[in-house]
């Protein structure tokens, strides 16, 4: 990188008088007191220097700085400025002392008080004692460069004034071999990594007495850093600019610089192999705006060769050259004759890209003949590359902010569109392609949406074109007009499963296979990009996104895509593959809900009792509950018909006063309990309609026998509790959950546990819903809410493997004789009790009622172990094997001493009206024990 030192940023200062800070600096050693004192106070201790190009972007750079120097002068380097002072010792020794002398001459003759002496040599001591810090403070920077050799008070002492005087800056150029001062650059020693002179030039101190050389009009003065360019850097150019215009920009200024007849620059970016590529982004001095413009194909070798070598690339004559072959000249008639080709650098010395500059022109000071770039062209171009590394540096820092601002809110966009419903696929796709287009300018987006049951063929495509500003045009195409749209690429990409980039199709090659396109469709296409779309959730390529005709405004036409472009498409195809394939969910879920109401619907109808049915229900005389036996916890639905027992339901309802309570429409309550008597299978043994009636008469006979139940429980807990036993079982099919879950039914993976007890309650809302059977509907939202949750955790409460784990607390709770009815977990624990101890209240009915029953139990039970046997290829456990059904009768005894015997004995203790319960379990136990025995002749037979 080029030093940038105070001299160099005379056209930055305010005044813009850039002689008169530099003389004033070169000479602060003869000034007088006064002029001396003003000089030294300006100099301030820990004030910042900064010395390289960094200073532009630097927080610590200030104006004072500017014109401030304390050193030698900027142009040459240190090393060779101290060689040359050793090769000619005599003359630098006489020069100073000379110097010295004069300077105290000038300040003795000068009438000032010794106040004023003093004050002027303190100033000088303030100056050189300021020096260090103001070193260290510059070399503590990053972005400065290293110390430099600097001359103290020390080498200024007394010496004879007959020294001649000598013209030092002329000296120093010629010696040096710097350009004469007719030529249109004269360069500094540039920082560059294959520079032979040092990256950080000085000069010697100009005597007053001296000229400097004048300052000289054109692109670049006699300092390497033009001011040409240092204004281009100045105040954030590069970014307000844009890339393509500082390129286009310094290009020109170079290639005028140069007397070359074109300049151009080509970005070098990571391809996808790991190494430096060309990116195909070029820049070119004779065109306003070539950005993206196409190579020609001896310049892009020229180009890669600079790449891979790292190394400039001077050619001075192209025809003696044996790289070049006879036909180099292009179609465009252009013909190079003199080539420097050298390698740009960022300020982390990272490559950035290439420039090239073509045939050397006649211009003024150049030896008419000499048409080769020569070593100085050499470092002029070195010099301004260097300075566009740092401007492109900042230029792409600007340009990528922009462009990450820009893609997380794409992303944002994208991301809100997954939570939207969409009406179609093409709607989504849609507004997916409208949040692109804008900010790749890319004339077309096109999803392919690939056809799995055809090779190199898509299903269908939806083709979106950016018309204007919040306008775009959006088709569908399908299989039969699938080649208006050029989809090879497409093809290309989705066997390759790999992104495609095109920079120019007419002169990178054609479409990998014609026949899949007809010429129509790829006419209008100049560059493209394309990638595939895969499927979140398997990684699939389910499709692919393409980008067509990136859209310059300025030129009006195509221009590549670049890796910026890139990384959003493949961003944009990760949302493509997520939207689509939560659509199809989407669209399954919905053909799912779908399904869902017309199998209620059928459901519906065909557990809904017929018209005949609930009017004869509606107009039947109800028996008394006396009559029916509802109040005797012996009481046995065998041998009734089902008219008596669903005038026994609706019985239980009256005489809790749940119908008067609840507003329930007597209709209603009618046809809702014909339809849950419907809602039990029949082919079933034991789980049906009867055992269902079996457990809300038991329920029914323990809230009117109890007085404590009836008087704590509140009118909308009973109704929860009646509604769950009459529901308790519905839709029953005949095996219990651990069946359910073994073959995998669709219950098992619907709810997991309990799923019997879940699609109970299901059926049970069901019904609840179907039109005309509402007996609910007179509930506010709260209380159809609340009761609601009470009937499912009643039904919840009837599997066994759940009581299991509540049956504890229950007993403990009994034990101390403490219930507590205004604690809510008290009042669901016995509730969960009084469900359970209903459902098997078959235990405690009359032997010949409860033999028949476990008839019924047994039959069922074996029936799921023969299934069990048959499909899963296993021995059932021992209450479900058909050859130990000889043994039923001791698992009989095992079920009461286990499961019923200590529940109601825990009731009773806690309800004394619950003791008929106890005694026909315990009296059922004997009886089992006895067949268990053999001492009866009655043998136990299964129905079935």
């Amino acid at each position: 990188m080029p030093c940038l030192h105070a001299e160099s940023l005379g056209s930055l200062s305010a005044e813009g008088d850039y002689q008169s800070r530099t003389d004033s600096v070169a000479s602060f050693s003869s000034t007088s007191g006064k002029e001396e004192q003003r000089d030294a106070a300006g100099w301030v201790a820990g004030e910042t220097f900064v010395t390289s190009a960094g200073w532009i972007f630097s927080p610590l750079w200030s104006q004072r700085a500017q014109s401030r120097f304390f050193g030698f002068r900027e142009g040459i380097g240190s090393d060779t400025v101290g060689a040359l002072l050793d090769g000619h010792s005599d003359f630098a020794r006489s020069y100073f002392l000379r110097r010295t002398s004069r300077d105290m001459a000038n300040g003795s003759s000068s009438g000032k008080s010794s106040r004023s002496s003093k004050e002027g040599a303190r100033s000088k001591k303030d100056v050189h004692s300021s020096t260090p810090q103001l070193c260290r403070r510059r070399e503590s920077h990053p972005l400065c460069s290293p110390s430099r050799r600097r001359f103290s008070g020390s080498y200024l002492e007394s010496s004879p004034s007959n020294v001649p005087s000598v013209d030092w800056g002329n000296f120093l150029t010629l010696e040096m071999g710097a350009h004469p001062p007719g030529s249109p650059c004269s360069p500094r020693s540039p920082r560059s990594r294959r520079s032979s002179l040092s990256s950080h030039s000085m000069r010697p101190p100009l005597s007053p007495r001296l000229s400097r050389s004048p300052r000289r009009a054109g692109p670049c003065g006699r300092r390497a850093s033009c001011d040409w360019m240092v204004e281009m850097m100045g105040g954030g150019a590069p970014c307000r600019q844009g890339l393509s215009e500082v390129c286009n920009k310094v290009l020109q200024h170079v290639s005028k610089a140069m007397a070359a007849d074109q300049c151009s620059f080509a970005l070098v970016t990571d391809d996808r192999a790991g190494g430096r590529g060309l990116s195909g982004v070029v820049f070119r001095s004779y065109k306003e705006d070539s950005h993206g413009q196409g190579q020609l194909s001896w310049e892009k070798s020229i180009m890669e060769h600079v790449v891979a070598t790292g190394k400039s690339l001077n050619i001075k004559n192209v025809f003696e050259d044996a790289r070049f072959s006879p036909e180099v000249d292009d179609l465009s008639g252009f013909r190079p004759k003199s080539i420097l080709s050298l390698p740009v650098y960022n300020p982390r010395e990272e490559l950035v890209g290439v420039a090239i500059a073509i045939n050397k022109t006649a211009a003024a000071g150049i030896n008419y003949g000499q048409f080769f770039f020569s070593e100085e062209d050499e470092k002029v171009m070195t010099t301004h590359m260097a300075m566009l590394g740092v401007i492109l540096d900042n230029a792409l820092l600007c340009e990528n902010a922009e462009q990450e601002s820009k893609r997380s809110q794409v992303l944002l966009d994208l991301a809100r569109l997954l939570q939207e419903r969409h009406e179609s696929r093409e709607s989504l796709l849609n507004k997916l392609a409208s949040t692109i287009l804008p900010i790749t300018r890319a004339k077309l987006c096109t999803v392919f949406i690939i056809d799995s049951t055809k090779k190199d063929s898509f299903s269908y495509i939806i083709d979106t074109e950016h018309m204007g500003p919040d306008e775009y045009k959006t088709s569908c195409k399908r299989e039969s007009d699938v080649n208006m749209i050029c989809h090879a690429y497409a093809v290309n990409v989705k066997n390759s499963l790999k992104a495609v980039n095109v920079a120019n199709i007419s002169t990178e090659g054609s479409v990998p296979t014609l026949d899949q396109m007809t010429e129509e469709a790829g006419a209008d296409m100049r560059t493209l990009v394309c990638t595939p779309v895969r499927n979140g959730r398997e990684g699939k390529v389910i499709g692919v996104c393409q980008l067509v005709n990136k859209q310059n405004e300025e030129a009006g036409k195509a221009e590549a895509f670049g890796r910026a472009d890139e990384r959003l498409l493949e961003d944009f195809a990760l949302y493509c593959g997520v939207s689509l394939q939560n659509f199809e969910i989407q669209q399954r879920a919905e053909q799912t809900r779908a399904k869902q109401a017309v199998t209620r619907e059928i459901l519906s109808y065909h557990m809904s009792a017929s018209e005949e049915e609930i009017m004869a229900l509606q107009e039947s005389s109800i028996p008394p509950a006396q009559n029916l036996s509802l109040l005797d916890f012996h009481f046995s639905d065998f041998g009734l018909p089902d008219s008596v027992t669903t005038q026994a339901t609706v019985r239980m309802f009256i005489d809790l006063n749940l119908v008067q309570d609840f507003d329930i429409d007597y209709k209603s309550l009618c046809r809702w309990v014909l339809s849950v008597r419907r809602g039990y299978r029949r082919d079933v043994a034991y789980h049906n309609w009867n055992h269902a009636l079996s457990t809300a008469q038991c329920m029914f006979a323990l809230l009117k026998g109890t007085g404590h139940l009836q008087s704590h429980f509140s009118s909308l807990e009973i109704l929860a509790l009646m509604i769950a036993t009459l529901c308790h079982d519905l839709d029953h099919r005949g095996v219990n959950n651990s069946y359910i879950a073994r073959s995998q039914q669709p219950l098992a993976q619907l709810y997991g546990h309990s799923s019997l007890e879940h699609h109970h309650y299901d059926v049970c809302v069901l019904i609840l819903n179907n039109p005309g059977s509402e007996i609910l509907s007179g509930l506010s939202q709260e209380n159809y809410q609340q009761c609601l949750q009470m009937i499912e955790k009643s039904i919840l409460a009837t599997d066994l493997a759940l009581y299991m784990t509540k049956r504890e607390a229950f007993f403990q709770m009994a034990e101390k004789d403490n219930i507590r009815w205004q604690d809510e977990d008290h009042r669901e624990l016995l509730k969960s009790m009084l469900m359970t101890a209903s459902d098997i209240c078959a235990i405690t009915k009359p032997w010949p009622v409860q033999k028949k029953t476990a008839s019924l139990i047994a039959s069922e039970f074996f029936a799921q172990g023969d299934r069990e046997k048959n499909e899963f290829n296993i021995r059932p456990i021992d209450v479900m094997n058909r050859e130990n059904s000889t043994r039923f009768p001791h698992m009989q005894v095992e079920y009461i001493n286990g499961i019923c015997a200590p529940l109601y004995k825990a009731l009773a203790k806690v309800f004394d009206s619950c003791n008929p319960l106890l005694e026909g379990c315990i009296n059922n136990r004997e009886n089992w024990e006895r067949l268990a025995a053999g001492e009866e002749d009655d043998v136990f037979e299964t129905e079935g």
